[in-house]
């Protein structure tokens, strides 16, 4: 049976990458929403982030159990 590692020296979020993939990411205590998109290898700015439905900046700090929502950022001309 396998199971889960622990988050060493932090906490785990969960991700709703773009509406196609729920993801649980470990975290750093102190972890801003830039940390992550860097550990999910994103740029912010490609992407519009929301923390518990409320839309971030990138430097927002993130909590154990917090719900991320990315999606992306849609521009033409």
């Amino acid at each position: 049976m396998s199971r889960e590692a622990p988050c060493a020296r932090g906490f785990r979020v969960l991700v709703d990458k773009f509406g196609r993939e729920s993801i649980e990411a470990c975290v750093e205590e102190g972890s801003t929403v830039r940390d992550l998109l860097g550990q999910l290898g994103l740029r912010a700015s490609e992407v519009v982030v929301a923390v518990d439905g409320e839309v971030v900046a990138e430097d927002e700090p993130l909590r154990p159990g917090s719900r991320v929502k990315i999606h992306s950022v849609v521009s033409g001309g």
